[in-house]
């Protein structure tokens, strides 16, 4: 009775709060990410005695380059670093892929050294995530997390960047640069965190988050700048309003963002600037702890009890949650229940104790300690600067060269772990080969086709974007893409008729007598897939497109479920001449044509049209006549992001009375006004969108197209909300039947990971 009294009493909360939350960095290398940790961990009296770290930008000009402005070739400097290859793509054609005002910039964003990323050995840079626990002076006790601006560590940030609701998320970039690229810095890193949170269903009135990531903007170097300050007084930038605004708009629905921009000079820790910083991460330290649950005293035995079970667990720190669970109820608390112990274990993830992980392939596990994989495993194996196999420009390896990388870790579990977060495919028909796309260094091996032309071929293709955010894809996608792609051929190369070539940024397929490049193009903002067959084979070039799309759109899905993505399409007359740069169709173009009756689109720089048929499936007359083609794709089709981007626009009272009200009322359905109106009753803690709503409903109905919908939105006056649909909708859909169906199966089956990490840790 006494330990069932003991046990129960564990259970119970207590008054002690949690004792830290995360404080997550990100930023470019080179901003001073790391620099701001060590001054905001200083004291008063430390500070005095605080050697300043010597400028880097006088012994090594790789780390601080001038600025991108300062010299003419600096263009193509920054795309090269971030993005190699990309920068001979077409920047000319006409698809308004920059918006304006920010191509400039965009094309400098990462101001950075001129050789490829993967050469530039710095061993002051942090490497993959650094975590560490520190106590910062004014502010409280923080589990710190440093993400390395190193592009190459970019594809395995999606499982610990935007987990979390009760971190801090701090954006750091540097005044060095010109304000273009300042501002397209940020936009990609909110863009980067924005991507990776999922859509909450049912979408709330607004499409505003339950708990949306708070963000903190700081802006560094001011002391080198001479950005001007009055004595004792800040920094006063005069660009800081603008800049806030511009951000605050464009991600002020999905991030709480601070409304005010820290200026500052990171090296100095005393200074006025750095304490209102201090001030300011302290009142939302407290605001997140005081809503985060209190401790128990089982959570304070187990985090006393995680270094002997880390010990234990030796090379592999991966372990389930029912065997957490388990061993909590073996080891220290019969009488916890699996409901106590996944609250305790979403608190252990919120102190940055462990990490919970999950995804598609995986569900539930739990990495006890998060050095171990963040800095240690994949630190070692991304790193630039370890000597590699010989045939390492390829990113393919032996299990032996991935041992040599992590001597210290199980490598059959380890390559389980890196298959399932999409890092590496294995190749399991070569038995011990593996493949690794963020360590490729071969480039531009085959970025266009040969011109042979033996015998009569048709050309297609198309470009996937992102529809809002004009910035290049984050979380290293097209690495992921890669490995899906590997995965794919390795389990059709088991019947010897696919082969694929990988390289930076590109990789090119043969399967069955077609061939296919798949690009990271336009400085990293779209992926392009163009196929090319013999005359006889369209359907197979048709499904082939088809299948590989959806290997992207799925990696996309799981990886990035906030990033709305939308296909452009390549003139295949262009494709097939080797032209650069190449037309681009938008959506648009095919919606106006159809208002227009029209079936071809005019190329503008080729002087002739183009058929819908020839654009969009070789010209293959089975597949098109069964498709459905934009105006008359059915709206149930439209995703939850574009559902959500429309409960944005027309959830809002409109003053003018052009909201979802008369929306209804034009669809038919004034049902739903009593019914959702916001007006009527108590407010609630959720208001569910009347949009999203008013969509489901209308969707049921058979006749209720994308066309219908835009026009309607058009009578009630709303163009804001059609030309959003006229650039996001998709514009063709294959419409198989069940023997279609099967064909496709079979001739195009996309790959999928071999392990799910959950399978791995049962195991």
């Amino acid at each position: 009775d006494t330990h069932r009294g003991l046990f129960i009493q564990q259970l119970r909360p207590t008054q002690n709060l949690q004792p830290r939350i995360k404080l997550k960095l990100f930023g470019h290398s080179g901003s001073g990410k790391t620099t701001l940790v060590e001054s905001l961990k200083c004291g008063l009296l430390r500070s005095f005695f605080r050697r300043r770290r010597p400028r880097l930008s006088s012994t090594n000009s790789t780390r601080f380059p001038p600025s991108p402005l300062a010299s003419k070739p600096a263009v193509s400097v920054s795309i090269n670093n971030l993005y190699p290859g990309c920068e001979n793509v077409n920047v000319r054609s006409r698809s308004m892929m920059f918006e304006p005002g920010l191509t400039k910039g965009m094309l400098e964003v990462f101001g950075a050294p001129s050789h490829h990323p993967h050469c530039s050995a710095d061993d002051q840079s942090t490497k993959a995530i650094d975590i560490q626990n520190a106590y910062l002076n004014g502010v409280g006790d923080f589990s710190v997390w440093e993400f390395s601006g190193n592009p190459v560590y970019f594809c395995c940030y999606d499982y610990f960047a935007a987990n979390d609701p009760t971190s801090i998320h701090v954006i750091v970039f540097s005044l060095e640069e010109p304000y273009e690229i300042q501002l397209n810095q940020v936009i990609f890193w909110l863009s980067f965190l924005k991507s990776l949170v999922p859509v909450e269903e049912p979408i709330a009135f607004g499409g505003k988050l339950k708990n949306p990531l708070r963000v903190v903007l700081v802006a560094t170097h001011a002391d080198i700048m001479n950005i001007p300050r009055p004595a004792g007084g800040e920094f006063g930038y005069d660009k800081d309003t603008s800049l806030l605004k511009e951000v605050r708009n464009r991600f002020g629905n999905d991030l709480h963002i601070s409304n005010k921009l820290f200026v500052l000079d990171a090296g100095a820790s005393g200074s006025k600037d750095m304490k209102v910083l201090r001030n300011h991460l302290q009142e939302i330290r407290s605001q997140i702890v005081s809503v985060c649950p209190p401790m128990t005293h089982l959570c304070e035995k187990i985090i006393s009890t995680l270094p002997s079970w880390r010990k234990l667990n030796g090379p592999n720190q991966l372990m389930s949650l029912q065997q957490f669970v388990y061993d909590v109820q073996d080891q220290l608390n019969p009488l916890a229940s699996e409901v106590d112990l996944r609250r305790i274990a979403q608190q252990l993830h919120s102190a940055g104790e462990i990490n919970i992980m999950q995804s598609e392939t995986v569900q539930d596990v739990l990495l006890l300690d998060p050095r171990w994989l963040c800095s240690n495993v994949l630190g070692k194996l991304l790193s630039v600067e370890t000597p590699r196999a010989l045939h390492h420009y390829r990113g393919r390896y032996t299990m032996e060269d991935v041992q040599r990388l992590v001597p210290d870790s199980d490598v059959e579990e380890l390559l389980h772990i890196l298959d399932a977060m999409d890092i590496c495919a294995r190749d399991l028909s070569s038995g011990t080969m593996v493949d690794i796309p963020a360590l490729i260094k071969t480039d531009n091996l085959h970025r266009s086709w040969t011109d042979e032309e033996d015998e009569v071929r048709v050309y297609g293709g198309v470009r996937v974007v992102p529809v809002e955010h004009l910035t290049p894809f984050p979380c290293g996608i097209f690495h992921k893409v890669q490995v899906n792609l590997c995965r794919w051929i390795h389990q059709q190369s088991a019947e010897g008729d696919a082969d694929i070539r990988l390289w930076v940024n590109g990789c090119k397929i043969a399967n069955r007598g077609a061939e296919l490049l798949v690009l990271l193009v336009n400085h990293g903002q779209g992926i392009e897939v163009q196929v090319r067959g013999l005359e006889t084979e369209k359907i197979k070039c048709c499904l082939l497109l088809d299948s590989v799309c959806s290997t992207i759109e799925n990696v996309m899905a799981t990886t990035l479920p906030g990033l709305l993505t939308v296909k452009h399409y390549l003139s295949p007359q262009q494709l097939r001449e080797h032209h650069e740069p190449v037309m681009i169709y938008q959506p648009r173009d095919f919606f106006r044509a159809q208002t227009l009756k029209e079936t071809s689109l005019t190329n503008t720089m080729g002087g002739y049209k183009e058929s819908f048929s020839s654009i969009m499936c070789f010209g293959c007359h089975d597949v098109y006549s069964q498709a459905s083609l934009g105006m008359d794709i059915h709206a149930s089709d439209l995703n939850l992001l574009t559902r959500r981007k429309l409960s944005r626009l027309l959830d809002p009272p409109d003053p003018m009375g052009k909201d979802w009200c008369l929306l209804a009322m034009n669809l038919g359905l004034p049902d739903l006004v009593a019914k959702y109106n916001t007006n009527n009753g108590s407010p609630k803690e959720f208001l569910p969108s009347p949009v999203h709503a008013l969509l489901r409903e209308w969707t049921s109905y058979p006749e209720s197209t994308v066309g219908i919908l835009m026009s309607k939105l058009r009578e009630l006056g709303r163009r804001d909300a059609a030309d959003f649909l006229l650039k996001a909708s998709s514009v063709f859909k294959i419409n198989l039947d069940g023997n279609g169906q099967e064909a496709y199966a079979s001739s195009c089956n996309s790959g999928t990971s071999y392990n799910s990490i959950s399978s791995v840790v049962s195991r």
